[in-house]
């Protein structure tokens, strides 16, 4: 039925869209995967994980993060959220749910499947499902129709049985009444805060330094570091070999039109009649009918411009209501039809945007058009030759590795062929050599060779290189002498803490003998602060997020109002807290709420259900983890 379908039946949201509902297509590290895609990371029941699944999983974990970290997203990051465990343990739980599908006969009909891909926008045109463009989509992306359709089917599959062993998870109304009560409550909080750096007549002696150094040696363990020799293979070092000819230009025209298009444009005047957000429709008429009089004025051969430093409300009033040359998505929709609509000399009748009513005139407009190729042809040109620069530097750069078998060929190759050999100061995995473009991926790439070892051609910011790790620094411990202020800044910080601790529990005692929570402050000196109320997941007042404080605060009762210890702060400050008042949520408000609240803990529950479902699965299975997992993982 699918194979029928595809017989008879981009652009950046297709990519988008791929993102979503298939995998992750960019395989990291390939050159180890495609030597290795016939292995297995592990079995589940006797059914194999293969290298291929695991790495697509993988990398569509890492292109998620991408998505939602951006730039903050560095190896150190990655490597604390463990994504190798997190891709083989989505991996075992979805082939457990497929093979609990099988033993109870649930399947997916390709009918279904059908169905599904025809209404995906990204595969259609005019509305209507396109079978070329479905397979170029997934040709584009290395999947055929058979691979991508059978992924989609276990996707499918697998929720339609997460949904089968949710569906009847309960919730009552009291479940639902203790949860919005939880979420809630609010509580107002006197407080005294004790901060390390208000202690600042403490000082640190030499011996206290020495001390705390030895105790915390391995806090100022230095990290790895290592020496590299490196070839770099610029582009630009190319371009006087590269010849672009007036057909490579005109036929890059010709297949890139789109890129040379200017769109159509207005200019155009407006004039502007704010109305008042609460406006009823009395006010709202008398403002259309004073635009409307505005608008007589001009078509009786008043200056428009003048007209608009008269009555605009504007800041364009002064400029005669000059908004420049527009395009169509340069203005709200109300605004840019209307304006597109007329031709130039014709002011419009009165226009509703959010903004207010408009009268808008038209200077000029220009109609779409594409550049001409004498306007463009040395962009053209540019663009062609910095390509053919880079495959000249890239073969130049793949010559010198093919011919590079141990670690002095690539001094001697390099002589031969007059390239530049550089050779880098020590550097850390985390901080690769100082002021290098791209140091970080070249630190990457120079820590995962042995060493003496040439790398294979690595990109790296615009250049390619050649890598070759010389020398290693072993990690160690340094003499004190060398990290001696660090370590008294360490110390200092240590003892303020310590000392601010102390404060706090000597004022604690005095709030349990005192009659009163400021009584107690005005004995000691110190002050008291009041957060104002505040939710459990929300900020607290003057503080900020501060989970110890709210998990304390939310913990003391009216009848035993201050906290039994201090609580220490994120910010390394210390608290000591009374509940000075509570307020629970009216019934009214938790009517209101019920079912959107009851809907909320039944998704809830039902991800709790499954997740225990999986793991008694699992419990009960034969799951075994291969060697080759660990080598992925290492």
């Amino acid at each position: 039925m699918l194979s029928a379908m595809r017989k008879s039946a981009g652009s950046w949201m297709i990519k988008i869209l791929l993102g979503l509902i298939v995998l992750a297509f960019v395989f990291m590290g390939a050159g180890s995967f495609y030597s290795q895609r016939d292995t297995e990371v592990a079995t589940v029941n006797g059914t194999p994980i293969t290298t291929e699944e695991y790495q697509r999983t993988y990398d569509r974990i890492v292109q998620n993060l991408e998505q939602r970290f951006g730039d903050r997203l560095d190896r150190e990051l990655l490597d604390s959220l463990n994504i190798e465990q997190q891709a083989l343990d989505r991996l075992i739980e979805k082939h457990l749910i497929i093979q609990a599908a099988e033993e109870n006969h649930i399947s997916m009909s390709d009918e279904v499947l059908a169905n599904w891909l025809t209404r995906i926008p990204a595969f259609q045109n005019n509305g209507r499902f396109d079978p070329d463009l479905y397979r170029r989509v997934l040709s584009q992306n290395r999947l055929s129709p058979e691979a991508f359709e059978a992924m989609q089917k276990e996707e499918m599959l697998t929720e339609i049985i997460r949904d089968l062993v949710g569906s009847s998870v309960p919730v009552s109304k009291a479940e639902a009444r203790a949860w919005y009560d939880w979420e809630n409550t609010e509580v107002n909080i006197e407080y005294a805060v004790f901060s390390p750096g208000e202690f600042s007549d403490v000082d640190i002696s030499d011996q206290e330094a020495e001390n705390y150094f030895e105790q915390n040696k391995e806090d100022y363990k230095t990290p790895p570091k290592i020496k590299a020799r490196y070839i770099r293979f610029t582009p630009g070092d190319y371009k006087d070999e590269v010849e672009v000819s007036e057909t490579e230009i005109k036929d890059y025209y010709d297949s890139h039109r789109s890129e040379f298009k200017e769109p159509e444009t207005v200019e155009a005047r407006h004039i502007l009649l704010r109305v008042p957000q609460d406006a009823d429709a009395e006010t709202e008429t008398e403002i259309r009918e004073k635009a409307s009089a505005i608008r007589q004025k001009a078509e009786s051969g008043e200056d428009f411009a003048e007209l608009a430093r008269r009555f605009s409300e504007d800041p364009t009033a002064e400029e005669g209501g000059y908004l420049g040359e527009l395009e169509k998505d340069d203005t709200v929709k109300e605004f840019s039809e209307k304006a597109f609509s007329l031709d130039p000399g014709e002011i419009s009748e009165p226009v509703r945007t959010r903004f207010g009513w408009h009268l808008i005139k038209v200077d000029d407009r220009t109609d779409e058009s594409t550049k001409p190729l004498e306007k463009v042809e040395r962009k053209i040109k540019d663009k062609l030759a910095l390509q053919k620069a880079r495959d000249i530097a890239y073969e130049e750069a793949f010559s010198v590795y093919d011919i590079s078998f141990e670690g002095e060929d690539l001094v001697k190759n390099a002589e031969d062929k007059d390239l530049e050999l550089g050779t880098t100061d020590f550097f850390t995995r985390n901080s690769g050599p100082e002021g290098m473009e791209g140091a970080d991926d070249f630190a990457e790439a120079a820590f995962s060779l042995p060493m003496g070892e040439i790398s294979e051609v690595r990109e790296i910011g615009n250049s390619y290189y050649l890598i070759q790790p010389l020398e290693k620094q072993e990690a160690g411990i340094p003499e004190l002498d060398s990290v001696i202020e660090e370590v008294r800044e360490d110390a200092l910080r240590q003892k303020q803490q310590k000392t601010a601790r102390l404060a706090a529990e000597n004022f604690l005692e005095t709030v349990d003998s005192a009659e009163s929570f400021s009584n107690a402050a005005e004995t000691t000196g110190n002050e008291v602060k009041t957060t104002g109320f505040f939710k459990r997941n929300q900020p607290v007042p003057e503080i900020g997020q501060n989970q110890p404080f709210s998990s304390k605060a939310f913990s003391l009762r009216d009848d035993d109002p201050v906290a039994d210890s201090v609580v220490t702060g994120g910010n390394d400050r210390f608290y000591v807290m009374r509940l000075k008042e509570r307020k629970t949520p009216q019934d009214s408000d938790f009517q209101n709420q019920r079912q959107e609240i009851e809907s909320r803990l039944a998704e809830r529950k039902r991800r709790q259900a499954v997740n225990r479902w999986v793991e008694s699965m699992r419990q009960a299975g034969d799951i075994e983890i291969s060697d080759k997992f660990s080598d992925l993982s290492g």
